[in-house]
């Protein structure tokens, strides 16, 4: 008969147990490693003692030690200095395996190629960086390490001419390959303007109410009534040749903007009503619209779009105003227009102008709103004595 304790495991070495947690502890920190991006879009990120006991694989820093110098025996974690004190990172299993079959001169490369990290550094900078080391053997190392797939050569947007290295696993920094608005090294600006444009066209359409809906159906109303009765003069056989009007004045060229095909009027919302679109949701509608190609969705970071929105600031397109709930949100800027998606036109196009258009009324962007005892009204236009002042000092109206 067999004993109670024949079936029961052995009891793992204090060793073993060690090894163990130190497997746990490289894949915790090489997986926060691969999804961090800060909010500079940077994704360097080195871990304190006290980043690797937060992550609960183990409670001391005396059970700390042993983890962190077998992974540093065995190549899986770096040592680096940050602000004075000692942290670390994380390298794939694949490179700290080869790395451990280099020479003394391949490793000293790598060390340097390891501390450019994501902004990566050229081939005569290393050979500097490698005293000791002959400059035949510096480029034999560096081809040797490329072909193992250990580090990698790519084309910078600020120096194209240059090899860059780094190493594989790296995702190169945008002072290297530039953002999303590059495309094979090369700056993409016909999608630089369309994301601009946008962007200006989500946030324009959250930033101003409704038209007063009562004014517009009474000027519909007089319209209506207006038509109804040149209809009956027509319709009595009565025909008189047209007076003249202003709209027969001669052709006027005039520079013009055309973009926006349903010019409205942009009234306010009160203050604490309403919550204006922040840079998230700004990233949210683009990544999740079909404006925009799917693998440039992709790649859009809140980072990118808040660098939009700031050029746009800068032009006096958009606005910050707080909102309620105390974050930052953006509203366009009263009468800023979008080009509409599609649009071939120039921005700026000769267009026939008229008598009218020199009028307060021909471009009133208010137009809609404006009616008799309404919140804009003829009796209150601040424009009409502008207008209708001769040059001079002596005039009073």
């Amino acid at each position: 008969m067999a004993s109670p304790d024949a079936d029961a495991k052995p009891e793992l070495s204090e060793k073993q147990k060690n090894i163990n947690l130190a497997e746990a502890l490289h894949k915790t920190v090489a997986d926060a490693q691969a999804n961090y991006v800060d909010d500079d879009g940077k994704r360097s990120k080195t871990f304190t003692q006290d980043d690797l006991l937060a992550t609960g694989i183990v409670s001391s820093a005396k059970e700390l030690m042993p983890l962190i110098a077998h992974l540093s025996k065995e190549n899986l974690f770096r040592t680096v200095k940050q602000q004075g004190r000692l942290a670390w990172n994380a390298r794939p299993r694949e490179a700290a395996r080869q790395i451990t079959a280099l020479d003394r001169d391949e490793r000293a490369v790598y060390v340097i190629v390891e501390e450019a990290h994501d902004k990566g550094i050229w081939l005569k900078d290393i050979k500097k960086k490698a005293q000791g080391v002959a400059q035949q053997s510096v480029q034999k190392a560096v081809n040797k390490m490329e072909k193992a797939n250990l580090i990698k050569s790519v084309k910078s947007v600020r120096h194209p001419t240059q090899k860059t290295y780094m190493l594989s696993h790296l995702v190169p920094s945008e002072d290297v390959i530039g953002n999303s608005f590059f495309d094979a090294g090369d700056l993409d600006e016909s999608f630089r303007d369309e994301l601009l444009n946008l962007i200006v066209f989500h946030v324009r359409q959250m930033s101003w109410g409704d038209k007063d809906k009562d004014a517009k159906k009474g000027k519909k109303k007089e319209k209506q009534a207006a038509i109804s009765a040149e209809d009956d003069g027509d319709a009595a056989g009565k025909k008189r040749k047209r007076t003249a009007d202003i709209e027969d004045a001669g052709n006027l060229k005039r520079r013009s903007v055309k973009l926006d095909p349903e010019a409205f009027s942009q009234t306010i919302y009160r203050a604490g009503t309403h919550n204006y679109p922040t840079a998230e949701d700004i990233h949210n509608f683009l990544v999740t619209s079909n404006a925009i190609k799917p693998t440039k969705a992709a790649s859009l970071t809140v980072h990118e779009i808040q660098g939009c929105i700031d050029v746009l600031c800068w032009d006096e397109k958009l606005e910050k105003i707080m909102n309620g709930e105390g974050t930052w949100g953006y509203r366009t800027v009263r009468g800023v227009t979008f080009k509409p998606p599609g649009a071939i036109y120039d921005e700026y196009e000769e267009v026939t102008g008229t008598g009218l258009t020199q009028a307060p009324c021909g471009r009133c962007p208010v137009l809609d709103l404006c009616h008799e005892d309404g919140p804009v009204n003829p009796q209150g236009c601040l424009y009409f004595e502008q207008w209708l002042r001769p040059a001079g000092p002596s005039y009073r109206l």
